[in-house]
């Protein structure tokens, strides 16, 4: 709640195993950076009382608040690099966290790329596995929708705080989602309004809570992307659907970055993600339906 102070700053104030029991002046000798965000009149009394509204709220929420490094903070999560230090969850992360995938996509799928979306979710939701998206429009529902309807357990990642839903219209899905067992997770605290720098920072969140990513479909700019990067920047798995005949003869924007990163030419494949020749390695095509079990031999830990 201090200005100035976010994940990497706090991983070197809980660096230390007393730091619990240190003074401010003992904390700000180990951090010196702390020193500036104290400065104002009053900054760590009024950080003080902001955290104590997130707890009551949390409280009041049914919320859990799960801070980096301790033993309920997801594992994979914590593994990847650009990990956030809090966690807001309000339901249940997966008894198998190590099962865990990330389907993702464009608001405005294809009407194949909605039913891919839909199958190979249920796919992992069938063989135990947690299915992760965002809760926006398109493909990010449909994997959503297909994975309650199989039975199994989804988690929506939110790049605003808990107090609200956004889209609006998906209120009633995140309730769903809650009841039935799932989550709503945010690294953003109550009352923090989503703005399109937090979607980027949702984006790597739900890759790092990821085995893997699959990206159902994009266009050469999609939002999609941010996730497909990190994923691949975390040395995991990202399975990319070949387009159909029926969306290749329409040349549907949304498929243009299927069309590249399941094409030939490396360079292209390497600019759109940023990533190294080596890194091509954890790019899978995803031909048909009959690829998805060679997707949960690739994903699991052991694979």
């Amino acid at each position: 709640m201090l200005k100035g102070v976010g994940p990497v700053a706090l991983r070197l104030i809980a660096e230390s195993p007393v730091f619990m029991d240190e003074s401010q002046a003992e904390t700000v000798r180990r951090v010196p950076r702390l020193s500036r965000s104290l400065e104002p009149q009053g900054a760590w009394d009024e950080a003080v009382a902001a955290a104590a509204r997130q707890q009551d709220r949390a409280e009041a929420t049914g919320t859990r608040i799960l801070a980096f490094g301790s033993p309920d903070f997801p594992a994979l999560l914590a593994r990847s690099k650009d990990s956030p230090f809090f966690l807001w969850v309000r339901g249940e992360l997966p008894p198998t966290p190590e099962h865990a995938v990330a389907v993702i996509g464009t608001r405005k799928p294809t009407p194949h790329g909605t039913l891919i979306a839909e199958r190979v979710s249920e796919y992992f939701a069938r063989a135990r596995w947690s299915v992760i998206s965002g809760l926006a429009l398109g493909c990010d529902a449909a994997a959503h929708r297909a994975t309650l309807r199989a039975g199994g357990h989804t988690i929506a990642v939110l790049a605003h705080g808990l107090q609200t839903v956004a889209p609006a219209s998906h209120k009633a899905l995140a309730e769903e989602i809650v009841e039935a067992g799932g989550a709503l997770v945010s690294e953003f605290g109550f009352g923090i309004d989503a703005l399109p720098a937090q979607f980027v920072r949702r984006d790597k969140t739900q890759a790092g809570l990821a085995q893997g990513v699959i990206m159902i479909q994009s266009d050469l700019q999609g939002g999609s992307l941010h996730a497909s990067r990190a994923a691949i920047s975390y040395g995991r798995w990202l399975a990319v659907p070949v387009p159909t005949s029926r969306d290749l003869a329409t040349n549907d924007p949304k498929i243009q970055a299927n069309l590249v990163l399941t094409g030939s030419d490396d360079e292209a494949r390497r600019s759109l993600l940023h990533c190294s020749d080596k890194d091509l390695r954890f790019v899978r095509p995803i031909h048909g339906k009959e690829d998805y079990g060679t997707l949960i031999d690739v994903f699991s830990p052991h694979g």
